[in-house]
């Protein structure tokens, strides 16, 4: 799937940059797939785009469960990709469990939990039926039958279709499976693609590894790196691209007896790959060796071959899996298969053999009228879970559970098979643990070229035969934490050490001790919730100048999407978006936030929003003078900030600082850790130790709960959650437990430039206020959980309960995708005001005393 988002990608790019000169209308293409991850099309909702990426990316993120991302951005794209958007739903006949919740997912937007912007499903496919949509929710609601398109193909008058759909594949068996590498050595032509697909990992390996070195060759499977597994791909498609140049320049000259024929003076290339390349990969094999697999893979395999049609000698050969020696106890399972599937594709395929000297398409129309029980039931997807309404209501939370952990979407995302992914990366350090916190002084993780997607059995069985330890990022703790092989889960991204090994470049993952890394670096930190990395903007920004600016842009995204107040089935959401944003950092007039920030004691005005980052550099008492003198001459417009005292152990040092404008690149910093009496450099993270959001919120709560607030109870949790940190509760985060998300309970008000906003701390208690009468109880007071409640809604339709926080007339029952959608716009207004701030000082300007 990943060679197939990638050839989409870039045929996308191709398409649209050739209508944007003609039509002057700009689309942008962003991939997501494990290890290339591309998260700029959440910054854009109210702009044209097309996301292609891999079932797992995406259908994970449409869970709120994102695979290989921080959870505080999960809502983000779980209400962008629930909202406003045509999902195109490829190659179904590989996507197991994933299949049945796309038809539960559209079910959802359309019915169960209607969205704010229409969102529709096309599924395409050539083998599988629409039998997947009857789901009981989607029949009950009359969504059970959907209407197909059928396109014109046999029809087609292009000359390349009419090639194509007369191209021949014959198809024979090969009896020696064991023998495959030796076979394609003898058979290979030289100037043509030879392509031999396996069922797992581990057979591709071994056959790619018995195929001499002389032999140009590439090894195609899902368990690289990216910068490797690019490499392999583009060996692959720049042969494809030479042998299409060829077929063109022939056709160009009128040779057409010449087509299909190898690349003359070229030694072509093997391709030996697993599934990966029955995703619609656009290449054309010369030649096929297949393992038997259902009969849908099969149909896939052989549309890699002579797939343009040009050369009707195409062969194809298919060999069996061996059976396991011993025991009467029927097989259940070949390879990564049920071997009910590939019985009886093995009956198809002897039944294909008999035909395959006619034109492909015209052997399969056979076929299928000839064989039309096994034909049908060999396409007919099978049964798996699927999320119901009750699911995906209860994933809109994104705090952690009892266990520490976090509800587990594999079983509807591809399965709990031995193929689910993990991505796994490589650090190093000194010592049995990790450092923890500040002393996590490496690069942050590259998930888009660093990690390595691998099977969750495969890390688990790894770790267990040699007694390694995998670590995984806990955001609250700031530390990497153990987690033991048994509790490993797909989705998740783990750390091991380098020693650990495992990582071939040639090979991928092989989960071998010697296959260690080279150049590993040290290990650095993930996002933690109590860091504000959004606030070091590079500049300082006052506070009235943000909320300003997100005020506009929150208003400008409503207009460019057609959001209003009048809309019948979510009233006033344009105002509380736009108050929401307008008021979103309300908090850091907090007094304990403001003293934390860098050098704002030197600047006129305040309170401040954004400032700019910090680097720190630790010296020997006696060496700070001269590595400040020579820190300072590498850092042009660098603002010098004061001095702190470090003891580290004993030896007594002393902290430089500076702010500046940009982040320093890792070779930069690397440098000044070289300079003489420098024991440590880096960038320090902003941490005011408390959530300003939080603050926020309390102060807004306070103001609606007294009446006469220009906005409804929406807005406030809007600016609650637009960091993604504080959501569906409002909790205590220190061991005293006096306090919300660090704001504590004896904080008073927040002073601004507008007026005073005192904090109401009552919303933050569990359950509801309120006290006992002669009638019975009398709320007088609702707990944020009962605020999120009225604003989620049930996930029952015929479920008329509610809080009773919110009036009817404010927006209320939302549903999650809504609820998430509405935050993600907040957020969006948020990021785009810290990118183009109407007003801001930059370090330099104060350095230079301007």
């Amino acid at each position: 799937m990943r060679t197939l988002v990638r050839q989409t990608v870039e045929r996308l790019d191709q398409y649209f940059e050739a209508l944007k000169q003609k039509r002057s209308l700009e689309v942008s293409v962003y991939q997501l797939m494990g290890g290339a991850v591309d998260e700029g099309w959440a910054r854009w909702p109210d702009k044209p785009w097309v996301l292609v990426g891999t079932q797992d990316q995406l259908l994970s993120r449409a869970l709120n469960r994102g695979y290989a991302m921080s959870r505080f951005e999960w809502p983000v794209h779980f209400g962008l990709l629930n909202n406003d958007c045509r999902w195109v739903i490829d190659e179904v006949q590989l996507m197991g469990p994933g299949l049945w919740a796309t038809a539960q997912l559209d079910w959802m937007r359309q019915k169960r939990f209607p969205c704010v912007k229409p969102c529709r499903t096309t599924w395409m496919s050539a083998t599988v039926g629409p039998g997947f949509l009857a789901t009981t929710d989607r029949t009950r609601d009359g969504f059970g039958v959907m209407s197909a398109i059928a396109l014109p193909i046999d029809s087609d008058p292009h000359p390349e279709m009419k090639l194509r759909r007369a191209a021949k594949r014959t198809v024979e068996w090969f009896t020696n499976g064991n023998d495959v590498a030796s076979e394609v050595k003898q058979k290979h032509q030289r100037g043509t693609l030879s392509l031999v697909v396996c069922n797992t990992v581990d057979t591709a390996r071994k056959v790619f590894s018995a195929l001499p070195d002389s032999q140009p060759k590439v090894l195609l499977t899902s368990r690289f790196r990216r910068q490797d597994r690019d490499e392999h791909e583009r060996r692959l498609l720049e042969f494809e691209a030479k042998r299409r140049a060829e077929e063109r320049k022939r056709d160009s000259e009128g040779r057409l007896e010449d087509r299909g024929k190898p690349i003359p003076d070229d030694d072509g290339l093997v391709c030996v790959s697993t599934q990966v390349v029955e995703a619609g990969v656009d290449i054309s094999a010369y030649q096929l060796w297949s393992e038997l697999a259902p009969w849908p893979s099969v149909i896939q395999r052989l549309g890699r071959l002579n797939r343009d049609g040009r050369n009707n000698e195409a062969k194809a050969w298919f060999w069996e899996t061996p059976e396991r020696d011993g025991g009467k106890k029927a097989q259940e399972r070949i390879g990564p298969y049920d071997a009910e599937d590939v019985e009886r594709a093995k009956k198809l395929l002897d039944a294909l053999i008999l035909l395959s000297d006619k034109p492909f398409a015209e052997a399969i129309k056979d076929l299928e009228q000839q064989h039309a029980g096994d034909a049908e039931k060999a396409l007919q997807p099978k049964l798996a879970p699927m999320p119901r309404a009750l699911d995906v209501h209860g994933l809109f939370s994104t705090e952690r559970d009892v266990h520490g952990g976090f509800t587990d979407v594999s079983a509807y995302v591809r399965g709990t098979g031995p193929d689910a992914d993990l991505t796994v990366f490589w650090r190093d350090w000194r010592g049995t643990a990790p450092p923890r916190g500040d002393d996590l002084d490496g690069p942050p993780l590259d998930v888009q070229n660093e990690g390595c997607a691998v099977p969750f059995f495969h890390l688990r069985d790894a770790l267990k035969a040699r007694r390694a330890v995998a670590r995984t990022w806990n955001d609250e703790d700031d530390a990497w934490e153990h987690v033991a092989p048994r509790d490993l889960c797909p989705g998740m991204v783990i750390m091991l050490h380098r020693d650990v090994g495992g990582y071939d470049a040639r090979l991928g993952w092989t989960g071998e001790k010697d296959d260690v890394l080279g150049d590993v670096p040290r290990v650095g930190r993930g996002r933690a919730l109590r860091d504000d990395e959004r606030t070091e903007a590079g500049y300082w920004a006052s506070l009235d100048t943000h909320l300003a600016d997100a005020r506009s842009e929150a208003g400008r995204l409503c207009a460019a999407l057609g959001l209003d107040d009048e809309d019948q089935m979510f009233p006033r959401i344009r105002t509380a978006i736009i108050e929401g944003a307008a008021l979103h950092d309300l908090g850091k007039a907090h007094p304990q936030w403001q003293q934390a920030l860098p050098a704002v004691s030197a600047l006129p005005g305040g309170p401040w929003a954004k400032c700019p980052r910090v680097l720190a550099v630790d010296v020997r008492a006696g060496d700070a003078e001269s590595v400040r003198a020579e820190v300072s001459k590498r850092l042009d417009g660098a603002l010098a900030l004061p001095d702190e005292t470090r003891r580290p152990g004993r030896e007594e040092r002393v902290r430089l600082r500076w702010a500046v404008a940009e982040k320093l690149k890792r070779q930069t910093i690397e440098g000044l850790k070289g300079i003489g009496g420098v024991r440590w450099a880096g960038h320090v993270p902003f941490r005011p130790r408390m959530r300003h959001e939080a603050a926020s919120a309390l102060a807004m709560w306070r103001r609606y709960r007294e009446g006469g607030a220009p906005y409804p109870a929406l807005a406030v949790y809007l600016a609650a959650a637009h960091h993604g940190k504080v959501r569906t509760v409002l909790r205590a985060t220190t061991d005293r437990g006096d306090d919300v998300f660090g704001v504590h309970r004896d904080s008073d008000a927040l002073d601004l430039s507008a007026g005073r906003w005192p904090l109401d701390f009552s919303v933050a208690k569990d359950g509801a206020e309120g006290e006992w009468r002669e009638n019975g109880f009398v709320l007088t007071g609702h707990g944020w959980t009962g605020l999120v409640a009225d604003l989620l809604g049930p996930w029952r339709a015929d479920d008329e309960t509610e809080v009773g926080v919110l009036p009817q007339r404010e927006p209320r029952r939302l549903g999650p995708f809504v609820l998430a959608y509405l935050e993600a716009l907040v957020r969006v207004a948020d990021w785009r005001a810290s990118e183009r701030p109407s007003a801001s000082i930059k370090p330099e300007e104060v350095s230079r005393g301007r």
